[in-house]
């Protein structure tokens, strides 16, 4: 009896092993969606490199290797999305697409400035309403050795099909020298013309580690969060009257605007990084924001990364997503911050800090009667 079930599960085996081989073998092989194409190609040589010193490395700024970000657009009007790469440390290049995928390095003739300043995000905004692109850097200023302001790249003409840009950024209002992320240009009081939400972040951690009360109702100049109001094409500082946060735990990593709502206007949401609260700020109607996230979310991504806005679900409601930092190899992740003890998640949340979990979040909201989980 042993024997017989013994050839019976064997055979079995064999023929299991065989329909496998046999299902494997005439599996089409698909082909990649995706191709990468190098430099020899596409004409882009850019790097993003990096030369850290005594004098300056991520001891001295812990966002060293956050990168400095890109922008696309058709700068110069021929039909094709072209690339304006950003740089950390070296030069800032502007690329211009050829077609099938071949891209000219134009950075001389369209003079973009170079100089020695860190920079830290690009936006593309059409500043003058003249039908060319223009572009916003966000730069490190106020900090070590770098006193610079942030750039604004003002599209002069278009010689020879290449743009050329000015540094006009004084001339609006908008040379801010701090801590820099990333800004959003978008029409928050629905006047007709653009305003600029300017997300920054702290370059410290630790000293800043205490109960949030101690912020709430304080501007940092250097770190707090600015939002720009365009009168007449100059933009003026109104951060204090929209009521947004803006003090020295604004670790801004990433911003979003979307109307949350549906209410027609434009809502703001911010990812923060570390201990300080992800914001999210929804329009008033009367100049102002308020945060409103614990009316809306449960919890939040603790190290947030970067945050986007869609309706996932097409179902008329926008979601909101909010990028970690958790990584995926388990020698990484032992080597990196994770989520707090116990005994720090609980007192973070007696002294004002929110439900933040180090995993990617998906906001999911349910309707405007109920809350986004």
């Amino acid at each position: 009896m042993i024997c017989s079930y013994t050839k019976q599960v064997q055979a079995i085996a064999g023929f299991m092993l065989f329909g496998m081989l046999v299902a494997c073998s005439t599996t089409p092989k698909e082909e990649p969606i995706f191709e990468m194409l190098d430099a020899n190609k596409t004409g882009i040589q850019f790097e993003n490199r990096l030369h850290p010193n005594e004098q300056f490395n991520m001891f001295h700024y812990m966002y060293y290797y956050n990168g400095a970000g890109l922008a696309t657009g058709d700068f110069n009007k021929d039909g094709k999305v072209d690339i304006f790469f950003a740089s950390n440390e070296g030069k800032n290049a502007l690329y211009l697409n050829k077609g099938n995928l071949k891209f000219d390095d134009v950075t001389k003739a369209a003079m973009i400035p170079q100089d020695s300043a860190w920079n830290t995000g690009v936006s593309v905004v059409d500043i003058n309403n003249d039908g060319l692109l223009d572009i916003y850097i966000c730069r490190l200023g106020n900090f070590e050795k770098f006193k610079n302001k942030n750039q604004l790249l003002v599209c002069q003409s278009i010689q020879n099909g290449v743009p050329v840009y000015k540094d006009e950024a004084a001339n609006y209002g908008l040379d801010f020298s701090g801590f820099s992320t990333q800004a959003s240009f978008f029409d928050y009081d629905l006047d007709g013309d653009l305003d600029v939400f300017l997300l920054n972040h702290s370059v410290h951690q630790n000293g800043t580690f205490a109960p949030r009360d101690s912020f709430v109702g304080t501007y940092d100049p250097l770190s707090g969060d600015r939002i720009f109001k365009n009168e007449n094409g100059h933009y003026v500082d109104v951060t204090k009257s929209t009521q947004i946060n803006s003090t020295a735990i604004s670790y801004g990593l990433g911003v979003v605007m979307s109307d949350i709502n549906l209410d027609g206007w434009p809502d703001i949401y911010a990812g923060n990084d570390f201990h300080e609260n992800d914001y999210l700020y929804i329009n008033q109607k009367n100049g102002q924001f308020k945060d409103e996230r614990h009316d809306w979310m449960m919890h939040t991504s603790q190290y947030s990364m970067g945050v986007d806005a869609a309706d996932a679900n097409n179902d008329g409601f926008p979601e909101i997503v909010s990028m970690d930092m958790l990584p995926k190899d388990p020698y990484i992740l032992k080597r990196s911050l994770g989520e707090d003890d116990y005994d720090i998640y609980q007192y973070k949340i007696s002294v004002g800090y929110d439900y933040q979990f180090t995993r990617n979040n998906l906001q999911w909201i349910r309707g405007m009667a109920s809350l986004a989980k």
